[in-house]
This record gives structure tokens, C-alpha cells and sequence, in this order.
């Protein structure tokens, strides 16, 4: 939630957690206390005052002060427990072999103790997976309309485990999925942020990888460091006095001590230090790869961003009504075997209907040949009537023709007379 400094009206991003807190304003500097009241006031101005997420701690490196100060306590105490032993060759090493051993010794437990609080907070982490973030009671599936609740969820669990990388990685995906009901950003957010957990975890191992680099180098340098004592301590004069010889053999010795113990030890520290680092490591991917798994095969196939929720909500009251189901498969077991009786009435249908047709085929085929041959019968009769009446009329033409011909004939006759007599009269005259 968002509240003002007193100072500079400079607006804060706080959690609830922050209650009873002095912080610092990062602008002005200045130092401001949060009641609970002011909270209480915030978070009743706000729309969701339990949906203002919380400050992410950083899971993989822990406090370097603290790591730091933790293991110069340790050293200092391993020290002192090593007093009694000085006589001895271990307590040599450790407490007369100079400032080189005090380096070594300091940075190996400050390694152990970064990776003891490492493995301290991978528990942490594992206690988180083993959260129900996903109660059966809000649902089966998560849309638009049920991710409210699981968010909500989310905000219950304790502080302690709230802030760990599971929870912080569903919630986003979930405030991500609220605000766009998308299942593919949802999938590409969680790769994005799977990838920048396991670069943080890489890159938490820095400091120890250098502590595993440094140990063997001071060994070294306390090795050279010791024969240029060894060598320096050499007498240069006369050799017969037994007694200047026999100190500068001690000394040679004394040097040659220093440089050996220097590298042995920062070796076996070297050597101590790279197993349970290569643990932590180790314990810390497997965690990571649980995490990863359970968002790939717990939360993206619970998001369901299909916008016909009636229809997935009945598919989910079928699924979880058993005898909705037994009714449902009974149902299609009666379908198919009506399906196949009906099938078999189709059949025998068919054929009857398929004899019922060549039947009346042939009988079509029948009938058409007996008209065609009535047909044909009774053009030839109209054929030989039409051509026997056409004969008669051209006889009855014929015969009319003739009797013309014959009264023309007779007209003719009659008129050669009629013509004679006349041209006798005019002759007479």
C-alpha cells in the first residue's frame, strides 16, 4: 500500500508487515514511523488492501554482514578452542604459521557459514512447496471467474512462507492471468521467471567460487613467503662456528615449515570446502526444478482462458457426479444398441424396397413396349388408310380430269358448225 512521508510527501510502497517500523524515506532521507492506525487507514482507502502484494526478500544470497560477522565469530572461537593443541602439529598450523593460516581458516568458515545459511533457506523454500495453494474447494479449474478466490488464497498464507520463491512466482502468474485471461503470457512469464530465479541462484555461488580460489592462492603465497624465509635466514660468513650454523639450520627449517603448512592447509580447506558447496548447489537446483515442475503440472493446466465457462463448468459437474456418468454411459450403451437395430430395419427395408423397384422396372419396361407397339401398329394402319384414301382422291381427280377433257371435247364439236353456218351467211350477203 501507498503511503506519504511527513517531510517530503514523497509516496512509500509499504506492507502490512511494516507496522511499528522506522523506515527512511529514500528521497529526503528522512525517518518516518508507521502505525498501525495509518495502515489500517490505507488499507481501508484501498479497493483490495489485501491484494497490495508484500516486499520479496532475496532468496538466494543471504546477508553478507551478517555471513560475515557469523564467520569471524566462528573463527575466532575455532582459534581459541585450538590452544590447548598448540603444542601439537595441528594447533601449530593454525596458531605460529603466521597471518597466511589466520586468512585461510577465516575465509572457510565464512564460506561454510554462507553456505549454511544457503541450506537454511532452501528448507525454507521446500517447506513452501509443501503449501495447499490450490484447495479443492474453490475448484477444479481456474478462470476468470474462480482466480479471485485462489489469489485471495494466496494472501492467507503466513508471512514466513508467503514470501518464498512458489508462492511469489504462483501469485504473480495469477495476478498476471486476472488482468489477462491468457494461458500462453501465463506460460511465457513463468519460463521468464524460472530462468531468472535459477541466474540469481548461479550467480549467489560468486563470492564461495572465489573463497575456493583465494584459499589455494594465500597457501601459495604463504609458501613463497616461507622460503624467501627460509633463504634470508641463511648465515653468510663464517661456517665453523657450530653454534651460528646450527640457527641458521633452525631457521631454514622454521621457513621451510611455514611455506609447506601454508599450502597443505590451504589445500585441505580448499578441498573441505568444495564438497558441502557442491551439496548446497546441488540441493538448491533440485529445489528449482521441483518448483518448475509443479508450475508446469499444477497451476498452467489448471488456467482455463476459454470463454464458454457454461459449457466447462457442466463438463466439471458431470466429471464430478459419478452416477450423472454410470446414467450417461448406460444411455449411450442403449443408443448403440438401438442405433444397431435400427440399422438392421434400414437394411432389410432397403432390400424390400430394392425388389420393389425391379418389379416395377420390369413392369414399366412392359408397359412402355406394348404402347410403343400399339403405337407402331396403329401408324401403320393410319399409314396404308391415308394412302389409300390419297389414291382414291387422286383417281376421283383422274376421273374428273377426264370427264372435263371429254366436255371440252364435245364444246368443241358443237362450236365448228355454229362457225360454218355464219361464214356461209356473210358470204350471201
Amino acid at each position: 500500500m501507498l503511503v506519504s512521508c511527513p517531510h517530503c510527501s514523497t509516496g512509500l510502497d509499504v506492507a502490512p508487515e511494516h507496522a511499528g517500523q522506522t523506515l527512511q524515506c529514500p528521497a529526503c532521507q528522512g525517518r518516518l514511523t508507521l502505525s498501525s492506525e495509518d495502515l489500517a487507514q490505507e488499507s481501508a482507502a484501498s479497493n483490495h488492501p489485501e491484494r497490495e502484494g508484500w516486499a520479496e526478500k532475496d532468496h538466494a544470497n543471504p546477508n553478507f554482514i551478517k555471513g560475515l560477522l557469523i564467520g569471524i565469530g566462528i573463527t575466532v572461537a575455532f582459534l581459541a578452542l585450538m590452544f590447548p593443541f598448540k603444542s601439537t602439529r595441528v594447533g601449530a598450523i593454525f596458531l605460529e604459521r603466521g597471518w597466511v593460516n589466520f586468512a585461510e581458516t577465516f575465509l572457510f568458515f565464512w564460506g561454510l557459514t554462507i553456505l549454511g545459511m544457503k541450506w537454511k533457506m532452501n528448507q525454507r523454500q521446500e517447506r513452501a512447496a509443501l503449501l495447499d495453494l490450490f484447495p479443492q474447494r474453490l475448484g477444479r479449474q481456474i478462470d476468470r471467474t474462480t482466480v479471485s478466490g485462489f489469489i485471495d488464497n494466496i494472501y492467507q498464507v503466513p508471512l514466513s512462507l508467503r514470501d518464498s520463491l512458489i508462492v511469489n512466482r504462483i501469485r504473480k502468474a495469477l495476478e498476471l492471468f486476472e488482468a489477462r485471461p491468457n494461458n500462453t503470457e501465463v506460460a511465457t512469464f513463468l519460463s521468464t521467471q524460472s530462468e531468472l530465479d535459477a541466474n540469481r541462484s548461479m550467480g549467489s555461488y560468486s563470492l564461495l567460487k572465489v573463497f575456493l580460489w583465494a584459499i589455494p592462492i594465500l597457501g601459495f603465497i604463504g609458501t613463497v613467503m616461507g622460503l624467501s624465509t627460509a633463504v634470508g635466514s641463511l648465515a653468510v660468513g663464517d661456517n665453523s662456528d657450530p653454534e651460528a650454523l646450527m640457527a641458521s639450520v633452525n631457521n631454514l627449517t622454521g621457513g621451510l615449515g611455514l611455506a609447506f603448512d601454508t599450502t597443505l592447509l590451504g589445500l585441505i580447506l580448499s578441498i573441505l570446502m568444495s564438497f558441502p558447496m557442491a551439496a548446497v548447489q546441488k540441493k538448491e537446483d533440485e529445489t528449482l526444478t521441483i518448483i518448475d515442475a509443479f508450475c508446469n503440472e499444477k497451476v498452467l493446466p489448471k488456467l482455463n482462458d476459454s470463454k464458454h465457462a457454461g459449457t466447462d463448468e457442466l463438463l466439471e459437474k458431470a466429471e464430478s457426479i459419478p452416477q450423472l456418468v454410470k446414467s450417461l454411459a448406460q444411455a449411450h450403451e442403449t443408443f448403440l444398441v438401438n442405433l444397431n437395430e435400427s440399422t438392421i430395419q434400414l437394411k432389410e427395408s432397403g432390400q424390400a424396397l430394392r425388389s420393389g423397384l425391379d418389379e416395377h422396372r420390369k413392369t414399366v419396361e412392359t408397359s412402355f413396349t406394348d404402347a410403343v407397339k400399339k403405337l407402331t401398329d396403329t401408324s401403320s394402319e393410319i399409314f396404308i388408310r391415308s394412302d389409300q384414301e390419297l389414291n382414291r382422291t387422286f383417281e376421283k381427280i383422274a376421273t374428273g380430269i377426264d370427264v372435263m377433257n371429254q366436255s371440252l371435247r364435245d364444246l368443241g364439236e358443237k362450236q365448228i358448225p355454229n362457225d360454218a353456218k355464219r361464214k356461209r351467211g356473210l358470204f350471201r350477203r
